[in-house]
This record gives structure tokens, C-alpha cells and sequence, in this order.
């Protein structure tokens, strides 16, 4: 069965655009009429025949454009027929309040004028159903008034923080949301265009009248994120331009969601999660492993005579690390093996001040090291040439802004890694005569790399590369004037053609297959920019070669 012809569709689309003139003009009358009422503005409503003589035949226009954008489908019918029947009984009674004043029948006129604007708040009422839900009136009303409707307020994604993000569904609990905040408004249980719904999984697996949404275990066959993927421009493209796109990271997880099988009720703990994945769920969800919360230094001043006591008495180094900042650094180092687990624990006083951590070579033993994961704001932590052992690193979960980690010469392994991986801001690690494989850092390294973000950085650089390329200006004055290659080439003259000078042989162009040189980069650049006042001192001429003519 063949859709309605273009031109109808056309007109049809016209409907959204035209809508809002007719209800201006109605209300507008509306308002002068009651206006009319008082003796002090009786003269309110004169023009009332000039707005009338508008807003019939743009309301008739308008509803028959609604009822042939209804003929593309799409719609829930029940809403579509509501709204439908009372956009054509409001231009009815506009039609019919025009009738009754050009007849002069000014009570029925106000009769049916008022009849019109209540069927229109009706009309309105259903429209915006359509198009936005059919809450979409009360979704963000008072909570007495949603409940006295029977309206319950629909929390969205971003404000659901589940206790524990291995244990949230992995369709339903992200990525269904995705799909209603971005998608539903036009392919719901109040709209679906091209027969597509997307508010369940059994729709979104069944597609629309151009075949299945997804193809499980295979997102790039996947005509959802075809649609997702293309130009903003495309005329395919989903949602269309003007639209709220759903962001890159949205993309990303519906990818991955369908890459997996599109599974209906697993949960994220039993789903394999590449970095990027885990990054952004991380970003989303919160970390599902416990990472220490940010813990406020205490004010310098405080800590500063405290600082100095701790530093005599251990015989180490705790001074700031600026004026104006409240972190301090702390060498341990300097004590040796007089500086152990004991001594780490009498730093508990100033553990959130502390931002660098130097315990190479000391006493310090696995037991102590939960001190130093104490430490809430640690940035920088050496442990070169201790006792650590993997037993100690599983102490270290916590350290959420721990950014550098150096093992050298310690008995770690590769099962000492896995404890590394949940800490988010770690980037230096050193594994220097430690017992970690080769290829244990090689995985450990891919894991903690995000390659699909760094390859949209890649394309965000190119875009910004070609915005600079385009906005570069090229003048061709007819002078072949280059920077000199890497050549062997002398250059044709001692002196600086144009401060007279002697020359930099670093400094160079080339000019008619000849090297020129400067004795500076202003020098170089006024010869590039206009070379002919030069060209006498050098010998040469303006004229390009000419070019022979075949025999």
C-alpha cells in the first residue's frame, strides 16, 4: 500500500509551523472581548472583524494541513483521532463565530468564540501529546498536583544512582533511558514514526518499515546507529538537525549493548567492560569499586608547626609545596630504614595535607601501607626499594587521586596489577626490576587506555585542523619564493639583501632555484612577503622563465 503523495506530506509539514498563528489570534480575541466588558476599554475589541477575517481561513488552513501530516502515520491513533476531531471542532467554531458577528449577532458570537478557545486548550492538549508524551503538561507540576491527577514524575537516568552499578541492568537500567530521553519523543507509544518504537526491547528488535532497529551482536549492521552515525546534515540522520543529539558517550554504550547480543536482562557485573565502557559508567553511575572521597586540606597555618614538629622528630622532610597552597611533600627517604610503619602512622595528623610521598628505601612493609592510602589527596607515592609486595598494593584501592606510583626494585607481580587497575587518575607507573612480565604490563597498559577516546580527540583535532586550514588566506603574486630545503646548496650572497648584514646561513629561502640568505627571521620574512626591492642587489630579475614552445 503506497503512502500519501509528496506534496501532500509537504503541505502537512507545514502544520507545526502554521499552528501557533491561529491560537495567537484566538486568544487574542478572546482577551479583547473580556477587555470590552469594562466601560473603560469598550473599544477593545473594534478591530475584532480584522482578526476574525485572519484567523478563520488560517485555522481552516492549519487543520487541513494537521490532517494531512496525519496521513504519513506514525501517531498512536487514539491520541491522533482526539486530537484530530478537536482541532477541526475548534476551526468549526472559529468558522462559525465569524459567521455569527459578520451577522451581527454579537451574543452568539461571543458564545461560539469561547466555545473555540476551549476547544482549542483541548486541541493543544492532545497535540502536545503527540508530540512530547502524554504527561507532558504535568510531568514537572507541584507533586500534590500530579497526585491528585494520578501522575507519577518519571526520575530521569542522570539523577538514579545505584548503590551498586555491577547489579543495574544493563537494558533497562541504561540502555532504555538513552532511548527515552533521545528517541522516544518521536518513535514512543504516542508517536512512531516510520512504524518504529523504541520504548521496549521487543519494539526496538522488531524496527519499523525499514526492517529491525538492531542487529544483535553486530552494531555496525545496526540501522539505529547507522542513523545515529550519519552527517548532522543527512536527511537520514537521527535525531534530525535541530533536534537534542544524544552525546558521543550515548552512542558508545548503545554500541557496545548491541555488540554483546543486545542481551534483554543481564546485568552490567555479567557483561564483559572494555576501558571505555567502564570509563564512562564510572562517569555515569559512580566507580563500582569504593574510591576514597575527596577529603579538604586543612589551612596551612595549622598544619605548618605540626609539619616542622613531625619533621624533627622522624628526622625527614615535610615542607609545603608552595605559599599559597595548603599541600605539603613529604622525603622519608632522607631517615632510610629508620623510618618505618610506626613512623608512617604518626603522619595521620597532616594525611590530607600530604600531596607527595617519598618512602624509597625505608622500612615501610605492606602493613604500613594502609597509612599511606589514608592519605585522601596523595598525588605522587614512591616505594622504591621497600618490602611492598602484591599483598600491599591491594591496600591501595582507595587512592583515588593517586596520579604517579614508583615500584622499582620491589617483589611485586603480575598479580599485584589488578590491584592498580580501579585507580582512576594513575598514568606513571614504574615496574623497574620488579617480578612483572612483559607481557603483564603490555595488558595492564591496553587495559588502562582508552582508545576510543582518544580516536574521537584524533577526529575532534581534525575537524579543528580543517576549520584552520579553511580559514587560511593564499596570495599568488606570480614569484617563486620558498623556504630552503635541506640541500647543500650555498647560497648566492654574503650579505642580507635587505638590512646588509652579514648573513645567517640558517636563514634562507629559495628564489628562482636560487638560495637567498638573511641574517634574521624579520629579514627573511620581508623578502618573502615582497621580494622585488632586493632582487637588483642579488643579481636577479623579476621576470619568470618562459615557457617553451613546441617545434
Amino acid at each position: 500500500m503506497s503512502g500519501p503523495p509528496d506534496i501532500a506530506l509537504f503541505f502537512g509539514h507545514l502544520h507545526p509551523l502554521l499552528v501557533h498563528l491561529p491560537i495567537g489570534l484566538i486568544l487574542l480575541l478572546a482577551i479583547l472581548e473580556l477587555f470590552a466588558r469594562w466601560p473603560r476599554f469598550r473599544n477593545a475589541n473594534s478591530n475584532a472583524g480584522f482578526i476574525l477575517a485572519l484567523a478563520v481561513p488560517i485555522a481552516v488552513f492549519t487543520v487541513t494541513c494537521g490532517w494531512l501530516l496525519s496521513l504519513g502515520g506514525g501517531y498512536q491513533d487514539r491520541l491522533l483521532q482526539w486530537h484530530k476531531w478537536t482541532g477541526i471542532g475548534t476551526a468549526a467554531a472559529c468558522a462559525l463565530a465569524g459567521l455569527c458577528y459578520w451577522l451581527d449577532q454579537k451574543k452568539l458570537y461571543r458564545l461560539c468564540l469561547f466555545a473555540t478557545v476551549a476547544a482549542l486548550v483541548v486541541a493543544s492538549h492532545f497535540g502536545g501529546s503527540l508530540t512530547h508524551g502524554s504527561d507532558y503538561l504535568v510531568r514537572y507540576a507541584p507533586a500534590p498536583l500530579r497526585a491528585l491527577l494520578g501522575v507519577a514524575r518519571q526520575q530521569p537516568a542522570a539523577e538514579t544512582k545505584p548503590k551498586d552499578v555491577n547489579q543495574l541492568p544493563a537494558f533497562a537500567g541504561v540502555v532504555q533511558p538513552l532511548l527515552q530521553n533521545d528517541c522516544a519523543a518521536c518513535h514512543g507509544a504516542e508517536k512512531s514514526q516510520a512504524g518504529l518504537r523504541l520504548d521496549s526491547l521487543a519494539a526496538l528488535l522488531k524496527g519499523g518499515k525499514s526492517g529491525p532497529a538492531v542487529v544483535p551482536g553486530h552494531s555496525a549492521e545496526s540501522l539505529l546507529v547507522k542513523r545515529l552515525r550519519l552527517p548532522s546534515g543527512d536527511k537520514l540522520h537521527m535525531p534530525p538537525e535541530g533536534k537534542p543529539q544524544p552525546a558521543r558517550d550515548d552512542i558508545v554504550l548503545l554500541q557496545w549493548w548491541i555488540a554483546l547480543g543486545a542481551p534483554a536482562d543481564k546485568k552490567l557485573g555479567e557483561l564483559d567492560r572494555p576501558p571505555s565502557i567502564a570509563r564512562i559508567l564510572q562517569a555515569r553511575f559512580g566507580s563500582p569499586t569504593a574510591v576514597a572521597k575527596a577529603v579538604a586540606p586543612r589551612p596551612l597555618k595549622e598544619v605548618l608547626p605540626l609539619a616542622g614538629k613531625l619533621a624533627v622528630e622522624l628526622d625527614i622532610a615535610l615542607t609545603p609545596m608552595g605559599e599559597d597552597e595548603p599541600w605539603l611533600q613529604c622525603n622519608a627517604s632522607i631517615a632510610g630504614k629508620n623510618f618505618g610503619d610506626a613512623e608512617l602512622a604518626r603522619l595521620a595528623p597532616v594525611a590530607a595535607n600530604v600531596r607527595w610521598l617519598d618512602l624509597a628505601g625505608t622500612k615501610v612493609s605492606d602493613a604500613g601501607l594502609a597509612q599511606a592510602a589514608a592519605m585522601p589527596n596523595l598525588t605522587r607515592l614512591h616505594l622504591e626499594r621497600t618490602g611492598i609486595t602484591d599483598s600491599g598494593l591491594a591496600r591501595m584501592k582507595g587512592m583515588g587521586e593517586l596520579e604517579y606510583l614508583n615500584l622499582y626494585g620491589t617483589a611485586v607481580t603480575d598479580a599485584g596489577l589488578a590491584a592498580l587497575q580501579d585507580l582512576p587518575k594513575l598514568r606513571r607507573l614504574y615496574l623497574w626490576q620488579t617480578k612483572v612480565t612483559p607481557e603483564a604490563v603490555k595488558t595492564f597498559a591496553a587495559a588502562r587506555t582508552d582508545e576510543d577516546q582518544i580516536q574521537g580527540w584524533r577526529e575532534e583535532i581534525e575537524q579543528l585542523e580543517t576549520k584552520i586550514r579553511d580559514q587560511k588566506m593564499t596570495v599568488d603574486v606570480g614569484l617563486s619564493v620558498t623556504a630552503a630545503p635541506a640541500t647543500n646548496a650555498a647560497p648566492i650572497n654574503a650579505q642580507c639583501p635587505v638590512s646588509g648584514k652579514p648573513i645567517d646561513a640558517t636563514k634562507t629561502v629559495v628564489y628562482q632555484d636560487a638560495v637567498v640568505a638573511f641574517c634574521c627571521n624579520d629579514c627573511k620574512a620581508k623578502f618573502q612577503q615582497d621580494p622585488k626591492p632586493y632582487l637588483a642587489k642579488l643579481g636577479l630579475t623579476t621576470k619568470m622563465p618562459e615557457l617553451k614552445k613546441d617545434p
